[in-house]
């Protein structure tokens, strides 16, 4: 019993000295993963659905080891799917992508801090294609023009801390329900989920 209560005491001291030690502290590095997701056009058929890659810089700060602000510019690909009538229709887009978050983290323990959050996401949509296959044969047709949306971003990851340098895996949901396509004037319903890993530096 002595041995538990002096455990948590070495602890609470070990977390409340990193509390007045570093206050606020900062990150900066890369990230990187996938994103498979899901695009509701609202017009009767099956969603489409895919998987796209996303890379790009991220920076971030911590206050009280408690309180977790990150922000970042990510390249973004986005590429759907679905077949009609034997007929497989594919929709891809380059993006430019800037989340916003913020998130709770257990940055009081000492190797591994997990962490939940929620935040938003500027897409930043450019030219795209949109693809028919069939039987083997292909029209490729561009989609011009660019859309700009808003995604609500919930997420959770850990942060593994190796001197000054953090590992951070994350899985996030970036959840847009309210795109209208204006050239069919329906609702879409588009759902990413990224999970990714950043590297970060921290000074």
């Amino acid at each position: 019993m002595k041995r538990v209560i002096f455990l948590m005491f070495t602890v609470l001291v070990f977390s409340y000295a990193q509390c007045l030690s570093a206050p606020i502290s900062t990150r900066v590095g890369v990230k990187f993963g996938f994103n498979p997701g899901t695009y509701n056009l609202d017009d009767g058929l099956d969603e489409f659905k895919g998987t796209g890659v996303h890379f790009g810089f991220g920076m971030g700060t911590d206050i009280l080891n408690l309180i977790a602000i990150d922000m970042g510019a990510q390249f973004r690909t986005t590429s759907y799917s679905r077949e009609v009538l034997s007929v497989k229709h594919t929709i891809s887009y380059s993006n430019l992508y800037f989340p916003f978050f913020l998130s709770l983290k257990a940055g009081m323990l000492p190797l591994i801090s997990p962490y939940i959050g929620a935040g938003l996401g500027l897409n930043v949509q450019f030219n795209g294609t949109s693809s028919l296959e069939s039987n083997g044969l292909v029209v490729e047709t561009p989609i011009e023009g660019s859309n700009t949306n808003f995604f609500l971003i919930l997420g959770i990851g850990a942060e593994v801390k190796l001197l000054k340098f953090r590992i951070m895996p994350e899985f996030t949901a970036n959840i847009n329900a309210q795109a209208d396509d204006e050239a069919t004037e329906a609702t879409e319903e588009n759902v990413d989920y990224h999970i990714s890993v950043g590297f970060y530096y921290a000074p």
